[in-house]
């Protein structure tokens, strides 16, 4: 085989067949290609395919490393390249009555599982309010990846009434999936490991015939994924892991970094090779990444290094707030495309938590510059906040029976389908709205439905009718309280909870921003503008348009041009990582987002940020980052942008900071506002013929309703849609 395009260590790393070998992949260093060529050599030098077993993190991974090896070598059918969880239902399909299961047993995902322990809580009557399905559904998952029983889950976890009730849903759930013939996605990894120690004919099986077993991404492995892999290479004793320490970023899910760290320990006498040489930043980026990993001491120790023409410094702006950053963004991606450097498409932008990204899709949209949330859905196109604003909708138009069909599901009130098709056919009868209908339920419908509906119509005209005479931040808080979808959000404390929160209260720091930048700041001015800002037509497809994902989406990918925002303590690195006197996880997690660079990184960060406070929502000082603090000044240049002294919004004590002179978003339409009016007939590229029903505003404010023939009614701004005047 020729192995002449590898680097040494590339090389060295393909040759070291036997033994346990812990390759150090850095950033970029071709560790997939290393992989896939020492699958292939093993193949060469005689080891039949049935012999290898190659494990991966996705199925992308594994289909990518199969389709690889399968062009270098001819003979790989009866290998096994698989992820985690694909290897061990193989391994029960066929073993798996040795410990109780028959072989079309199902496999639930996190769906069929929550349908699960819901059915257990209604079984139980117990409340949601006590124990929230998601939150319970987690635990039970980090149990299981932690190897913790339902009968040790109090000893581990606390003795309080939530968690002894959390151990009898676990324990019930356990019971449930057996007698159904279930596993789920935790208990493919657990049963596996339950076959293995239990039955040592079985597992002496599988190490006969696994002799040779490579494992990518070391670093992402929990203790079950470990002690499966420590189990089966006890036979030969040939295990090959690629990984790199310093992009261990999901320990918040089980991952243990310790599991790489002591790999030495854990099998001795094995060989270390470290793969240095970058294959996808210029040095001067490196130089900066190096300069922050360097900082965290559980690391086993490395230095990235590139032979790639030089380039610049990575760029840091220091915003005076976080408006301002995420103009800064726009108008540099804007200015990056204009010149001809770059693509859309070869730019992303990255942040902490996803809730960041709704500043960064208003200004994006603004400029006009196509973006594409990767792996997420727009801000706007959420869950939770598409629930908020379908209430917000029926408090501005109690005529708006979609968003009312919405609402009254969310929180749940027992008011199911049959009933809301009663109630649909009195409202029609009655020439009423749903919620007009609602409010004189009782007058065609059981007690039960009629009290549930008449509630709900209360609270709604209840708010509607105080609102004319609060602030728009009460109106919107008031909402979420009485509607119950703040304690129905705060009552699951899941990793997707929380972050369904985070996303809750961004979207109330927007009401307040909005409240204090707008004259008169009414509810239907507010979301007028939001129903602009999330229809604006600049969302492209992924090829020709500008990446935002969070710092953990990133990894894996790579990009010329990539910014990192939020670059201040609480955000980069994480508050809670702070509270909790750890940020080694966030310096990994910033320097897989600085390795995403391929020529250019910016880096940027704001000296006040919108925070709730005592008194509400309001600007506070917010701190550079440490890890930028970390980077020597030498290796970061400061973006060159104009200043102009600005007052900063209205905040306790005031303050001014530098304002950095953005350009106006650029202009779409090929006619000037004014030349839209009532009667006006347009065409859009993607929405067709249309006519003008009607506008509002004037200039780039400038607002038109317009009546597509195959789209219906659209509101945008005409300065900045692609609308064409016929005639």
């Amino acid at each position: 085989m020729d192995l002449s395009g590898l680097n040494e260590k590339q090389r060295e790393a393909v040759l070291a067949t036997d033994g346990p070998v812990l390759v150090l992949a850095g950033a970029g260093s071709g560790k997939t290609r290393v992989l896939t060529t020492r699958a292939a050599y093993l193949i060469e030098k005689g080891v039949p395919p049935y012999a290898i077993l190659a494990i991966t993190f996705t199925n992308k991974a594994a289909d990518e490393m199969k389709s690889r090896i399968a062009a270098i070598s001819a003979d790989t059918a009866d290998m096994w390249v698989c992820t985690f969880h694909a290897m061990c239902a193989k391994i029960l399909r066929i073993d798996g009555d040795k410990c109780g299961y028959a072989p079309g047993f199902s496999i639930y995902d996190s769906s069929d599982s929550l349908s699960v322990v819901k059915q257990i809580l209604k079984e139980m009557d117990v409340s949601k309010d006590f124990i929230n399905p998601k939150s319970a559904r987690a635990m039970i998952s980090a149990a299981k990846n932690a190897q913790v029983p339902p009968e040790r889950f109090t000893e581990v976890y606390g003795e309080g009434d939530a968690n002894r009730m959390t151990a009898r849903v676990y324990a019930k759930y356990d019971k449930k999936l057996k007698d159904s013939n279930a596993l789920d996605f935790d208990d493919l990894l657990l049963k596996t490991l339950k076959l293995f120690r239990e039955n040592g004919e079985t597992l002496s099986k599988y190490q006969r015939r696994f002799r040779y077993i490579i494992v990518d991404e070391y670093q992402d492995t929990n203790s079950v994924q470990y002690d499966i892999v420590a189990l089966l290479a006890k036979g030969s004793g040939n295990l090959f892991v690629v990984g790199d320490d310093d992009q261990s970023i999901y320990g918040w899910r089980g991952a243990d970094i310790t599991n790489i760290l002591e790999f030495e320990k854990d099998f001795p006498g094995a060989k270390v090779i470290r793969l240095e040489q970058n294959y996808r930043s210029h040095q001067k980026i490196l130089d900066a990444a190096n300069a922050v990993i360097k900082n965290n001491r559980g690391r086993m120790g490395k230095s990235l290094w590139s032979l790639a023409e030089a380039g610049k410094k990575p760029i840091e702006f220091e915003a005076g707030d976080d408006d301002e950053e995420a103009r800064f963004v726009a108008a540099k991606a804007l200015s990056l495309i204009n010149e001809g450097k770059f693509g859309a498409g070869d730019i992303a932008v990255l942040y902490r938590v996803n809730s960041q990204s709704r500043l960064l899709e208003n200004k994006f949209k603004e400029y006009g510059v196509p973006y594409v949330i990767y792996g997420g859905l727009s801000f706007y196109e959420r869950k939770e906040i598409k629930d908020i604003l379908a209430y917000l909708n029926l408090l501005c138009n109690p005529y708006d029976d979609v968003s009312f069909i919405r609402a009254i599901g969310e929180p749940k009130r027992g008011v199911g389908d049959v009933t809301l098709d009663k109630l649909g056919a009195a409202a029609y009868e009655r020439g009423m709205s749903l919620l007009q209908a609602s409010a004189v339920a009782s007058g065609f419908l059981p007690k039960k439905a009629a009290e549930a509906l008449e509630g709900f119509a209360a609270m709604i005209n209840g708010i509607r009718g105080r609102m004319r005479h609060e602030r728009l931040f009460d109106t919107v808080e008031n909402m979420l309280e009485a509607s119950g979808l703040k304690k129905e959000l705060e009552s699951d404390t899941s990793p997707e909870g929380k972050l369904r929160m985070l996303n809750v209260e961004e979207f109330l720091r927007s009401v307040a921003d909005f409240q204090n930048k707008t004259p008169e700041p009414t509810l239907e001015a507010f979301l007028e503008r939001n129903a602009l800002i999330s229809d604006v037509d600049s969302i492209g497809n992924e090829k020709d348009s500008v990446m935002l994902m969070t710092l953990h989406s990133a990894k894996g990918l790579e990009f010329p041009v990539v910014f990192i925002t939020g670059m201040q303590e609480g955000l980069l690195p994480h508050q809670m990582s702070i509270t909790q006197g750890d940020v080694e996880e966030e310096r990994r997690l910033c320097y897989v987002g600085m390795t995403r660079a391929k020529k250019r990184l910016y880096l940027s960060w704001s000296a006040l940020r919108m925070t709730r406070g005592q008194g509400g929502f309001e600007y506070v000082h917010a701190s550079r980052s440490r890890f930028l603090n970390e980077i020597p000044k030498g290796l970061l240049e400061a973006a060159e942008v104009k200043t102009q002294r600005t007052e900063a919004p209205a905040r306790p004590g005031g303050y001014a900071f530098p304002k950095f002179e953005t350009p106006s978003p650029a202009r779409r339409g090929e006619n000037p506002p004014e030349a839209f009016y009532s009667g006006v007939e347009v065409e859009h590229p993607k929405f067709g013929r249309g006519v003008v029903v009607s506008t509002n505003g004037d200039g780039e404010e400038k607002i038109a309703v317009v009546n597509f023939e195959s789209a219906g009614e659209k509101k945008m701004f005409v300065a900045f849609a692609p609308l064409s005047i016929i005639g």
